[in-house]
């Protein structure tokens, strides 16, 4: 069975790191461009799972768990995230519902930098 168009309610961006070439050999974000591109909008179900806490640099922060589905398509990894409702969600892991026709994500939202 694919995902259901009544499930997948919600619209998020796939975002991609803004790298261009830096004629050395390596990746770079252009100078004044944005750090994130839009890659493409798709349909989503986001389900809030659990907030937890993170400290990093002596602050403590609160992290709050999704997991987001969509239909499938290939190129999604880890080193994208969405962009939901105003905020970022960094994706943590990516896997493919067996024999469904979606691409389930976990993701995590209000992340220390």
């Amino acid at each position: 069975m694919s995902a259901r168009a009544g499930r997948l309610r919600e619209r998020v961006k796939i975002q991609a790191k803004n790298l261009v070439d830096n004629g050395k050999g390596g990746r770079m974000r252009p100078v004044g461009g944005p750090e994130w591109t839009d890659v493409a909008t798709v349909f989503a179900e986001v389900l809030p799972l659990r907030g937890d806490e993170a400290l990093q640099h002596a602050v403590l922060r609160s992290v709050q768990l999704y997991r987001v589905t969509i239909r499938a398509r290939d190129g999604v990894t880890p080193a994208h995230r969405l962009s939901w409702r105003g905020s970022a969600l960094n994706i943590k892991s990516v896997a493919m519902s067996p024999g469904r026709g979606e691409l389930v994500m976990t993701c995590e939202a209000n992340v220390p930098t």
